[in-house]
């Protein structure tokens, strides 16, 4: 008898990534845009959305309000508090002039006007909601109707403002969830921040709406190891009403994590399910994908990131290089590193690879000729404005459908896999792969999630 298959919902991070989603909707089950998105290209994300999740696609999918980015949070760079919203800024230019301002990015403004007057009043005032904003439960009550409003109607009203489109706007799906209304825990005021969020999740789950009200969990990785604030988000986040929880814990990565830290997730997503809730990671990879033995009911992601997710992201941040995910390590590794290892591991012509590294359709359509077709995967060019070569947009491309296929076939087999199974290839993996020289470094997690999931 095997367990529930874990859900693999993939997060849609702009429209440049459409392209895999469309391939690979059929085979996921589910896909979550942010607000932000929404507002900055509301057409094209409501068509989009149409056509995945319409009446013939029926790809079930959730709106993140993306509330969180008018609460305060830490700088990362400094380590202090901030309350000036200014990470959702931007520089602008000034019509007719050569000078930039730094204003408010058009889709939180938007989004400001959508969630009513508390938000307009922070975007007004260049000032970040704090916990204590919400102890008036007249203001809880009207932030929590125009969040959920927001879930529920924003792709109507897009197709009902359009006189071409609006013969669709009775097609359009309702979201599989709706999101309380949620702010980050940040790590100055982490107890006050709970109380806000959970109140802020029993208004929501007490409108009765007929669609699941979720929660959200966002918070420092380093809350997972303070006993307090779990004792409290175990014995009250169940009483709230909530049907389900997505758990983001910023800088909580997973091949990263120390073994507490990856014990306490497990625990937590244990003690949440048990209590009746549907959890899911909402920025989670493969370890999250085995925690489906402990009730973890599913995973999302991005197309070929988002495993992680910080909630202040670093400004100025190049776009890293879009690397192989080796499936028997289920990392994201340098091809050339991956590549040193074939000898030893006996790859030496292009059946050995697809017996040993990979079979999926991308790999056996690319490893072709000889095994070092591979390099493909990690090809460069010439950059213009970088001294080094950069990876060719074919290349990246390459690695990013080969990842969801390979986690697609992780989030198919698992659940004929057994606790006891899962480690074995733990194991396995560890003394093949893992003991190679040039992967040096690169499978100490698999001994951690081993003990973590047992």
């Amino acid at each position: 008898m095997t367990d529930p298959r874990p859900e693999l919902v993939l997060r849609l991070g702009s429209h440049a990534e459409k392209d895999y989603v469309k391939k690979v909707s059929q085979f996921l089950d589910g896909i979550i845009v942010g607000a932000n998105l929404l507002e900055s290209t509301p057409g094209a994300t409501s068509s989009l959305l149409l056509s995945l999740c319409g009446a013939k696609a029926k790809l079930p999918y959730y709106i993140d309000p993306m509330t969180y980015a008018f609460g305060t949070y830490v700088d990362r760079a400094t380590g202090e508090l901030r309350d000036d919203l200014d990470w959702i800024k931007s520089d602008q230019k000034v019509t007719g002039k050569k000078e930039t301002t730094r204003e408010f990015k058009r889709s939180y403004v938007g989004l400001g006007a959508a969630f009513g007057s508390v938000f307009q009043s922070a975007l007004a005032g260049d000032q970040a909601l704090t916990a204590d904003r919400f102890t008036n439960p007249a203001e809880v009550a009207e932030i929590v109707a125009s969040v959920l409003d927001y879930q529920l109607n924003r792709i109507r009203q897009e197709f009902e403002s359009d006189p071409e489109f609006r013969e669709y706007t009775g097609t359009v799906p309702q979201p599989a969830a709706l999101f309380a209304p949620y702010f980050y825990c940040e790590p100055t005021s982490e107890s006050q921040w709970l109380t806000a969020n959970l109140k802020l999740a029993t208004a929501a789950a007490s409108r009765g709406s007929a669609i699941p009200v979720h929660a959200v969990v966002c918070a420092d990785r380093d809350v997972l190891l303070n006993s307090e604030f779990m004792a409290r988000l175990v014995a009250e986040l169940p009483t709230t009403g909530v049907a389900g929880v997505w758990l983001w814990f910023s800088r909580f990565v997973e091949d990263e994590a120390s073994l507490p830290h990856l014990q306490s997730f497990r625990r937590l997503v244990s003690e949440l399910n048990g209590a009746g809730l549907k959890v899911y990671n909402m920025h989670g990879g493969y370890f999250s994908l085995a925690l489906s033995k402990h009730g973890l009911a599913g995973v999302s992601h991005g197309t070929g990131y988002g495993e992680q997710k910080d909630v202040v992201p670093i400004i100025g941040q190049s776009i890293p290089t879009v690397r192989y995910y080796l499936p028997a390590l289920y990392k994201r590794l340098g091809v050339p590193d991956i590549e040193r290892a074939f000898p030893a591991m006996g790859v030496r012509t292009p059946a050995d690879f697809h017996e040993k590294v990979c079979d999926c359709a991308v790999c056996t359509g690319l490893v072709v000729n000889s095994v070092q077709d591979f390099r493909l995967f990690g090809e460069t060019q010439p950059s213009a404005s970088k001294k080094r070569a950069v990876q060719t947009p074919a290349a990246a491309q390459r690695c990013r459908f080969h990842f969801l296929i390979a986690r697609i076939r992780e989030r198919n087999r698992i659940a004929a896999l057994s606790i006891n199974d899962i480690q074995a290839e733990f194991d396995t993996a560890r003394d093949g792969w893992g003991s190679q020289p040039s992967l040096e470094g690169n499978a100490s997690h698999l001994m951690k999630w081993r003990a973590a999931i047992g």
